[in-house]
């Protein structure tokens, strides 16, 4: 008879609604247990879930639950204290959002809590399961469009970088076959007291990337108008960009105009995966803990090469978030009073 692992989650918003779900239409796990430290949400939660056990505090949970698995769908702020402590707990399965964490530091002590406990940690960047990504992925590594030379990312206005940085980084080194990161020069502006999901926000920030092998990544955060569209990637014979309905379009020297490519479908989840790599059956999961450290340390390093006025050339040391130190060194000084979260009001702001 097949293992039923027993399923925890910890954080019961909105990302915990959709953990919840996942692992309940999973045949293999059962959501055993759930904990927020808001009593009424984990209330909320664990009646449409018909999850048993309710608590307030992990740690509880932890030692109560003997669970195989938890997802920790909490903000960035907080993630790492739990993932170590559930490590800690003997838990082998362990998915967090993203981002990863708020720090390169709190990365760190993650990876480092998980492998010594023997821990499987993934971070859901649920774009390595995009069938249009995949297809991309498989097209630039095959030479469809010569060899890379940059990609790109606005992003969506007023989100902040640890908030949409995340999925476009993640991106961009998922369709280049994850490659080391080389340096990163960055610039970043913060005069007003913005927060994001009570992380430490910048108003407007940019970021150029560069990977080995020369590509360069462009990242773009509430910089004014007027927007440049720009290819998914671009390479010295083609170019990749998204069309409607999930359809990839593909110029290159080998036919004329566009090529519409149908992707095909992914037959996994980041939920069943983790089964799958916890089982012995692949040999890792697609967004290990690993994998997005990578991600974290980009976005780290962007705020960085402004503190230190200069270009980050990785491996990045700082294990502080950068962006944080300028504000509390009078680097990045507020200069308009009022502190606002651009995600969750603040409690004075109820």
């Amino acid at each position: 008879m097949a293992k039923m692992y027993r399923v925890g989650i910890v954080g019961c918003g909105g990302m915990g609604r959709s953990h919840s779900r996942a692992w309940t239409g999973n045949p293999a796990t059962e959501v055993v247990a759930a904990t927020d430290v808001n009593e009424a949400s984990v209330k909320r939660v664990a009646e449409e879930f018909s999850i048993s056990g309710i608590y307030t505090d992990y740690n509880e949970m932890f030692a109560k639950e003997d669970l195989d698995i938890v997802s920790i769908p909490t903000w960035q702020g907080v993630r790492a204290e739990i993932t170590v402590a559930a490590a800690n707990a003997g838990i082998k399965g362990i998915i967090g959002e993203k981002p990863m964490s708020a720090s390169l530091g709190d990365a760190d002590d993650m990876i480092e809590a998980c492998e010594k406990n023997g821990a499987k940690l993934v971070i859901g960047h649920n774009g390595r399961f995009s069938p249009a990504k995949n297809e991309i992925r498989r097209l630039v590594a095959d030479g469809a469009i010569g060899q890379p030379t940059f990609v790109h990312h606005r992003a969506k206005s007023t989100a902040g970088l640890l908030n949409t940085g995340t999925h476009a980084i993640d991106g961009w080194r998922q369709i280049l076959s994850d490659p080391e990161t080389l340096w990163v020069i960055g610039q970043t502006s913060r005069t007003t007291d913005r927060w994001e999901r009570r992380t430490i926000c910048e108003d407007l920030c940019m970021g150029l990337v560069c990977f080995e092998g020369g590509t360069r990544g462009i990242y773009e955060g509430d910089l004014p108008e007027p927007r440049v569209s720009m290819p998914t990637i671009s390479g010295t014979e083609g170019q990749i960009r998204a069309g409607e309905g999930g359809v990839i379009l593909l110029q290159n020297n080998n036919a004329s105009g566009w090529q519409e490519i149908t992707p095909a479908p992914v037959e996994t989840d980041q939920y069943q995966e983790l089964i799958d790599w916890m089982e012995g059956k692949i040999p890792q999961h697609r967004s290990t803990g690993r994998q997005a450290r990578y991600t974290v340390e980009i976005m780290m390093a962007i705020y960085e090469s402004l503190r230190i006025k200069n270009v980050v050339t990785m491996p990045l040391k700082t294990r502080e978030l950068p962006l944080a130190l300028m504000v509390e060194d009078g680097t990045l000084p507020v200069l308009k009073e009022g502190r606002y979260d651009i995600r969750a009001p603040f409690p004075e702001q109820n």
